[in-house]
């Protein structure tokens, strides 16, 4: 099996958006994949509630819940409900989870808070590799270095987990002068740890949201489902 964590400090960047289109994206290629909410807020367990009802039902794995077609997921711990002050994660039962399904997925993509908290934090040990989405504007690089300082810690202090797989720029705007300027700069202060891949702004993407649909579904020949498309084309053979 292997992991990915959509991880940024920053909220408002895309992570959970990338992180839903990864898992149905994979799933949709006909690998395994399970998807693991660890933000309290839900985001991503709201926004796969209505994803392919009437798709092939595949066998229950335990501790998930089946969406659609070779696509499972473990529910945020605040869905449908306010989480309890002062709750926490027990990371070794999630441990416990990750080592029982292994053998039965292909992947594994896991969102996390837009902090390194403590379900930050047991999202990044758990993950062989980790996927920093930003922004594409002048502010991108502003606090990306302390993320990718505290990644290189926990790959040290995790070993074989948390290593940076790459930056991946998104809410690209093209109609935007200064749009190759900013991928410029992230190139050039990133070289190889940029991804290839970028992801384009489209309305699509947060109308698919709003119906519990991925992109993949709601619009499929859209901007949003084709970068999404050429992300996980990428993450598949790199």
């Amino acid at each position: 099996m292997r992991s990915i964590v959509l991880a940024n400090q920053k909220g408002g960047v895309g992570k959970t958006t990338t992180a839903i289109h990864l898992a149905h994206g994979f799933a949709l290629a006909g690998h395994r994949t399970a998807l693991f909410d660890l933000d309290p807020q839900g985001n991503a367990t709201v926004a796969v509630q209505s994803i392919a009802a009437d798709a092939v039902v595949d066998e229950a794995l335990e501790g998930l819940t089946h969406i659609t077609t070779n696509l499972w997921l473990l529910p945020s711990p605040g869905d449908g409900s306010t989480l309890a002050r002062g709750a926490t994660i027990d990371v070794e039962r999630l441990k416990d989870l990750v080592a029982r399904v292994a053998d039965r997925l292909d992947w594994l993509v896991i969102d996390c808070p837009p902090r390194l908290d403590d379900w930050g934090w047991a999202g990044v040990q758990i993950a062989e590799r980790v996927v920093v989405p930003v922004q594409a504007e002048f502010f991108a690089m502003h606090g990306l270095s302390q993320m990718l300082a505290s990644l290189s810690a926990a790959a040290v202090e995790f070993p074989g987990k948390a290593a940076l797989r790459g930056v991946l720029p998104t809410m690209v705007d093209l109609r935007e002068p200064v749009t190759m300027e900013i991928l410029d700069d992230l190139r050039k202060n990133l070289g190889d740890q940029l991804l290839r891949s970028v992801i384009l702004r489209d309305s699509c993407l947060v109308e698919a949201a709003s119906f519990g649909q991925s992109v993949f579904h709601h619009s499929p020949h859209s901007k949003g489902a084709l970068c999404y498309a050429e992300l996980v084309k990428e993450l598949e053979h790199g």
